[in-house]
């Protein structure tokens, strides 16, 4: 079984690098140091370390130096930079040097080093040479596929995160003039920059989930609940903006499954993210979770426009969409619900998803229940 990612936080501030462990620790393993010195030896000490994320300032080592030296020692490494007062020359030597992922200004939010964190976790596993390892019976056409995807995810993603790191430096110190219009132009590149990324992101876990086998899944057991309620938060922003109301209703506490819980966790997102995005201003989206002592299922539904009978079974395969009068209007490759079948069946729980007459459509997850499952596996 593949061994767990550690996220390595440095900073000399002892204060701040304990709260900001607080912060990730329920989602990531984390390794804190305390200098750059430090830092190094505990990645020549831990194989396991795929991010980090240092401090600008700090005295015996500074941050863009630390990060040039990981680079040169463990280049695997996905490198994150937070500062909270660096000057546009300062982040720009950061970048290049570096060769950082992300450019992150403290205090920064939870959720936005969570999202930079998750982005270069998955920018590692891509060229891991653990995701490489193919079945014996594996062609050259499957081998030369997988060399050219893992070359796209390097010469693609590199030049978009120098962008949005870069447009993240000049929007922190703008212009003296404090232009409005310079402003608002450096928003967009981010906003098309990021747009880009996630979808460059969603292609890769697509062919990547493609070509596993449940054999490769990291399955575990984890409570759905408070993954539900986690991602929620993550639209949150976006359906506020389309003034959408989301509700979770649950009657137990936690429901504990089994699977690969971050394979679950993007099946979620994805449900979430087109139940937001394909609903009516002013619309809602509910989230119901009903268990037994079999099965968990966790049904999402919203009063969006729905999906015409005839596109049902059209939707889950990759690059579809519903009615294409409408979804044209929304960015998106058509990726998400094929992302969702392909993790439904590598996880070994069912999906389905239905549109009603009235509109709106509902889609449903259900898992067996953990402890059940355990029970079967032991008769």
């Amino acid at each position: 079984m593949q061994q767990p990612r550690t996220i390595l936080l440095v900073d000399d501030e002892e204060r701040l690098l304990s709260a900001m462990k607080r912060r990730l620790s329920g989602e990531f393993e984390i390794l804190t140091a305390t200098s750059g010195p430090l830092a190094l030896k505990l990645i020549d000490e831990t194989p396991s370390i795929a991010v980090i994320i240092a401090d600008m300032q700090m005295p015996e080592m500074t941050g863009i130096e630390l990060l040039k030296a990981v680079r040169e020692k463990a280049p695997s490494i996905r490198r994150l930079m937070l500062t909270g007062n660096a000057d546009q020359e300062t982040a720009v030597a950061a970048i290049n040097e570096g060769k950082v992922m992300r450019f992150l200004r403290k205090p920064s939010d939870a959720e936005e080093v969570k999202a930079a964190i998750r982005l270069a976790l998955a920018d590692f596993e891509f060229q891991s040479p653990e995701t490489a390892i193919r079945p014996a019976g594996a062609d050259r056409g499957e081998i030369a596929r997988d060399a050219f995807l893992s070359m796209m995810n390097h010469e693609l993603r590199t030049p978009l995160n120098h962008v949005l790191g870069l447009a993240a430096v000049l929007e922190a110190t703008p212009p003296r003039s404090n232009d409005p219009e310079s402003l608002n132009l450096l928003r967009q590149i981010q906003a098309s920059g990021q747009q880009m990324l996630t979808l460059v992101s969603r292609i890769l876990d697509f062919v990547h989930l493609s070509a596993a086998s449940s054999a490769q899944v990291a399955a575990g057991v984890f409570d759905v609940v408070a993954l539900i309620h986690q991602e929620v938060e993550r639209v949150r922003e976006a359906a506020n903006a389309k003034e959408v109301t989301i509700s979770v209703d649950s009657l137990r506490r936690r429901s504990d499954v089994r699977g690969d819980e971050t394979h679950i966790c993007l099946a979620v997102r994805e449900l979430l993210s087109n139940a937001v995005k394909f609903n009516s201003k002013g619309g809602h989206v509910s989230i119901l979770v009903k268990s037994d002592a079999e099965e968990v299922a966790v049904k999402i539904s919203d009063t969006g426009c729905g999906i015409p009978e005839n596109k049902l079974q059209e939707i889950v395969k990759p690059f579809r969409q519903g009615d294409e009068s409408y979804t044209r209007r929304h960015e998106g490759a058509g990726l998400g619900l094929a992302l969702v079948s392909t993790i439904a069946a590598l996880n070994h729980f069912s999906f389905t998803i239905v549109s009603p007459s009235g509109g709106g459509a509902v889609a449903t997850m259900i898992f067996p229940r953990a402890a059940a499952q355990g029970a079967r596996s032991a008769a």
